[in-house]
């Protein structure tokens, strides 16, 4: 009786139903708002524990975090037990100025390779800025090897000139030309704040370019759209419906999205950045 019963919990435990539990990922991209902003009550002093809430309450496999300071990686990495991060500034200087980088879970997943490069027609040099670029922009890329099985998994964070609108457009096509030659059949999953919305040419590129279209997760999943699209309110009040999308998570390879949601939390009013989280499960 006492083997067939362990026969039973080892089966149990093997189950498909808990197998794909086991693989699901679960990714995150977040604006969180440089911390060194005169933002007043919205500083990082008021609102960096919301923050550590958040991701800790998610439990991610990666995080593509924008406007990230050196000091706010770390004091989220030592509220935020489990991650560890990938990436550098946008600077000459890598300890100055914001970054785009992945976290990951570094109990689940190992970092195989990883680089920052420029969104510049001179990627490798460092703050290198084009097309009309107000500042030096960036991607954080990494190749991620499950520890449990193996896989490995592309995953790109980050964020888009606010002004250039050529910079924009030029920046999609540096990354799915990136994806292109990285992937070699991997999966791949893109993060970030694209400062456009979904029907500018930035985001059209992505998903409908020739070279190697995209999938937008949240759409996948909300075909049709919604008033909680909304990803940037500023400070304001977040009234449903009249805030922009301009944060994104795509994927491409043989993963798909089974949930995506922007989320929409806050205590008493304050929120954790001006932008707000969205977030994607893959299977």
């Amino acid at each position: 009786m006492f083997y067939s019963l362990l026969l039973i919990i080892n089966l149990i435990s093997l189950s498909p139903e808990m197998e794909s539990k086991q693989d699901i990922i679960k990714a995150m991209t977040f604006n969180i708002r440089y911390g060194t902003a005169n933002d007043g009550e919205n500083s990082w002093e008021y609102r960096k524990d919301l923050v550590f809430k958040v991701i800790r309450e998610g439990q991610y496999d990666f995080i593509g975090m924008q406007e990230a300071m050196i000091f706010q990686i770390e004091e989220i990495l030592g509220q935020c037990e489990g991650y560890q991060y990938t990436g550098i500034t946008r600077e000459k200087d890598p300890t100055k100025g914001e970054a785009s980088p992945i976290l990951y879970n570094s109990s689940k997943w190992a970092l195989i390779e990883g680089k920052t490069m420029w969104l510049s027609e001179t990627p490798e040099l460092p703050a290198s800025k084009s097309w009309n670029s107000s500042l030096p922009r960036i991607f954080t890329w990494g190749i991620f090897e499950d520890k449990r099985s193996k896989q490995r998994i592309l995953i790109i964070n980050t964020h888009y000139d606010h002004r250039s609108a050529e910079a924009r457009h030029r920046s999609s096509m540096v990354i799915v030309d990136h994806i292109k030659k990285m992937t070699n059949k991997l999966p791949a999953i893109l993060l970030g704040d694209f400062n456009a919305g979904e029907d500018q040419p930035p985001i059209t590129y992505l998903t409908d370019n020739t070279v190697l279209p995209l999938k937008d997760a949240y759409r996948s999943i909300h075909q049709k759209p919604r008033e909680k699209d909304m990803t940037f309110y500023g400070w304001k009040n977040h009234v449903p419906g009249t805030g922009k999308r301009l944060d994104y998570i795509f994927y491409s390879g043989d993963i798909k999205p089974v949930s995506s949601e922007v989320i929409d939390y806050n205590a008493e009013g304050r929120y954790p950045s001006d932008h707000m989280p969205v977030i994607a499960e893959f299977e």
